[in-house]
């Protein structure tokens, strides 16, 4: 019979810790590209179901547009406003539509997200002389950006607290 020791048994087996969210980081353009697409669906196909090839089509496409910029969070920041003055195209008018997002965002699709783009640089151009020219969809942009990188009670409270305060609709 074999009989049960109480010591401790010390063995070359090298021990294992386990490192809290270090086995799933993602970089920081692949936390950009995931933020840019939930804002961009829930701002331009809300409840809309896709495929899950249809996402990551349309994941790649704006990775895409983030890997080419010299600045991810700028490119960001941009990408974000023009999702809503696509928002707002569609809105204006009855009959409008938004194609399928691998559609939307194909860089060859002038009317698509390249198409957004002489509406944000004619908003910029606006910008230089009226700052607070349409700054609520500024706004929205940072604070989406700054929520994805930080999603505190602070940062919800501060960026509703400004909305609220700026009597923005939504």
């Amino acid at each position: 019979m074999r009989q049960s020791t109480t010591s401790l048994q010390h063995s070359n087996i090298p021990e294992l810790k386990a490192i809290k969210g270090a086995l799933f980081e993602s970089s920081p353009v692949e936390n950009l590209v995931n933020a840019a697409w939930n804002f961009a669906y829930s701002s331009l196909w809300n409840s809309t179901q896709f495929s899950a090839k249809e996402i990551r089509y349309s994941k790649e496409k704006i990775e895409e547009y983030f890997t080419l910029a010299k600045n991810p969070r700028k490119a960001f920041l941009s990408f974000c406003q023009r999702v809503l003055l696509a928002r707002q195209y569609v809105n204006i008018k009855r009959g409008r539509y938004m194609p399928l997002p691998s559609v939307w965002f194909d860089k060859n699709n002038e009317y698509g997200f390249v198409g957004t783009k002489n509406w944000y640089t004619e908003i910029k151009n606006v910008r230089v002389s009226l700052p607070t020219y349409k700054e609520e969809i500024k706004a929205l942009a940072e604070a989406v950006l700054e929520y994805s990188e930080e999603p505190t009670l602070q940062n919800f409270t501060y960026w509703r607290s400004y909305f609220i305060e700026k009597g923005t609709p939504g």
